[in-house]
């Protein structure tokens, strides 16, 4: 049997999200150690890995991240993207290799999994000769000629024009967006004793030996020379568990009415970028709103919405997205992959909103692939997102692009082809 150690960026999705795959690994019969935020160890034991804490490293878990980095509030698009890589991603990888260390010293270890940001996995492979692998709940940073670069959100442009705009924005973006991230990345390279490394930053997010792309290839940009250490393993998507249904789910099922389902994610406390918005903007519509706030109760809503809920209105801090998604026929959301990534899984139309973080590259995505409606911005008003549910609920296109993207990633059990995979980089180690 193995041991394998994975290594989480202390944020929700990040580390949540490769749980299944340590659960699979574990009932194989496998060791795994999990370095890990604190707020997120209980849910790491439950499955039966090992939680490891952070011990140089700055542990962010469990509270409001604009109260640890409060230089990021009101930063959206590529320039808050460029501060988080420098100042976060890459910037604690001095802090990680150290801790990921001492770890190491103390267990013998096959292999590790990180889901990228977590700079650092990829040096400590390079110091120390441990084999490691990455998973994406993002989008596929893996770039060609004909692929835009990563940040903008820009779409696929054919041609000699499209190529000179991508080489041209690439440029801009690595002497602007990412010019700080680049310039620390050398540095802790040079200061741990590695060489200069052919490729930038951004490109070493992904390990060379291993990549798990958490979606299926219709929902990403075509690429012409995609290596061969990368594979699809469809959604990742929790594993089932025990949960009270709440009193109202009965109307969900005899509801003559469809369902939206509305959240602004995990990571954006700020009520009125896009929960407030939508409730007013279906508040006379046919439809059944539910929404899902992360935490806020229905009395922080009410007070931001400066009044009671809608009719059609029901708000809860939290409800399995999986069962959730099952009853609904739209999701309106600020475009966090994984909760995009459970609605195509479910075969629901998206309406996206949000420009922070990544969400420009997934609203990309999602305008691309025709499974729903970015709105481009982190503020829209109640009467475009009102317009949008009423194309995406009244055009037949939508439901049937996001269907194919279903149908596709019915093939994949995501957890078992990432644990059968990492079980292969492991042996061959």
């Amino acid at each position: 049997m193995a041991t394998f150690l994975f290594a989480s960026v202390a944020i929700e999705a990040h580390t949540t999200n490769p749980l299944p795959i340590a659960a699979r690994l574990v009932e194989r019969g496998h060791t795994v150690l999990w370095y890990s935020g604190k707020a997120f160890h209980d849910r790491i034991a439950a499955v039966g890995a090992v939680p490891m804490p952070y011990v140089d490293a700055l542990d962010f878990s469990g509270g409001d991240l604009f109260d640890f980095f409060p230089e990021f509030v009101g930063q959206a698009g590529p320039k808050m993207i460029g501060k988080a890589f420098a100042d976060i991603f890459v910037g604690h990888a001095p802090q990680r290799v150290a801790d990921l260390r001492r770890i190491t010293a103390a267990h013998k270890v096959d292999a590790m999994l990180t889901e990228g940001l977590s700079f650092g996995v990829g040096m400590l492979s390079e110091l120390d000769g441990i084999p490691w692998a990455t998973f994406a709940d993002g989008p596929l940073t893996y770039g060609d000629a004909d692929t835009p670069p990563f940040g903008p959100g820009l779409l696929p442009m054919g041609g000699p024009v499209g190529r000179l705009r991508n080489r041209l924005i690439k440029t801009v973006a690595a002497k602007t967006i990412f010019a700080d991230a680049e310039r620390a990345y050398r540095r802790i390279r040079t200061d741990l004793g590695l060489p200069r490394d052919r490729r930038t930053a951004l490109e070493s997010l992904s390990s060379p030996m291993l990549h798990l792309q958490a979606c299926t290839p219709s929902f990403e940009y075509p690429r012409k020379a995609l290596p061969a250490h990368v594979h699809w393993i469809g959604g990742l998507r929790p594993d089932p568990k025990e949960w009270q249904r709440p009193a109202w789910w009965s109307r969900l099922e005899r509801s003559d009415r469809p369902v939206v389902h509305v959240t602004q994610g995990s990571l954006r406390p700020d009520l009125t970028e896009l929960i407030v918005p939508t409730l007013r903007a279906l508040a006379n519509e046919p439809v059944l709103q539910v929404v899902t706030t992360g935490g806020a109760s229905v009395a922080d809503v009410e007070a931001a919405l400066g009044g009671p809920l809608p009719a059609n209105a029901i708000v809860v801090p939290w409800i399995p997205y999986d069962e959730l998604l099952s009853k609904a026929q739209v999701f309106v959301t600020n475009g966090g992959y994984t909760g995009v990534t459970l609605a195509l899984a479910h075969g629901v139309p998206i309406v996206q909103a949000g420009t922070t973080e990544e969400k420009a590259e997934n609203a990309a995505r999602i305008q691309w692939s025709g499974v729903g409606l970015r709105l481009g911005k982190t503020h829209p008003s109640p009467d475009k997102v009102r317009g949008a549910v009423r194309r995406v609920l009244s055009e037949p296109s939508f439901r049937d692009a996001a269907g194919r993207i279903q149908a596709e990633m019915a093939q994949h059990d995501a957890a078992n082809e990432a644990a059968d995979l990492l079980e292969g980089l492991a042996r061959r180690a």
